[in-house]
């Protein structure tokens, strides 16, 4: 299974440049949610790819996930599986410098009905240290 996931996950930043919405949701469940600090929870697919279309409109907006999670556990009957992973999220201001947001995140997967494997939840946070909030 975790082939599987992995095959999925290599898989998908090709069906994100392709910059089509449905591709590049493909690997999102129907009910997925994503969940970022300071902003909403995206419920459900529809919001996920409202969300996407937003990104695409961002003067030099790129998302970028590790090639690989760093680590990935199956459930023992094989239909739920937890990873973890960074991305980076890129966009210009109005000058057009980077600002670069690096994120760790949680995603929960699930297979679907095909025995697909499917994005359930995403949780990303940025990555900070705890230590740096007490100096």
């Amino acid at each position: 299974e975790e082939a599987a996931i992995l095959r999925t996950w290599e898989d998908w930043p090709e069906k994100v440049k392709s910059q089509n919405i449905d591709s590049a949701s493909f690997y999102w469940a129907d009910d997925a949610m994503l969940l970022a600090q300071g902003q909403p929870t995206m419920k459900g697919k529809d919001q996920i790819k409202q969300l996407m279309k937003f990104m695409q409109k961002v003067p030099g907006f790129k998302m970028t996930w590790d090639k690989q999670p760093t680590d990935i556990q199956i459930s023992p009957d094989g239909q739920m599986a937890y990873l973890f992973a960074k991305n980076e999220l890129i966009r210009a201001d109005s000058t057009g410098k980077e600002i670069k947001v690096v994120n760790q995140a949680l995603q929960i997967w699930k297979k679907d009905e095909d025995g697909n494997w499917k994005v359930a939840v995403v949780v990303m946070y940025p990555k900070m240290a705890i230590q740096s909030m007490f100096h």
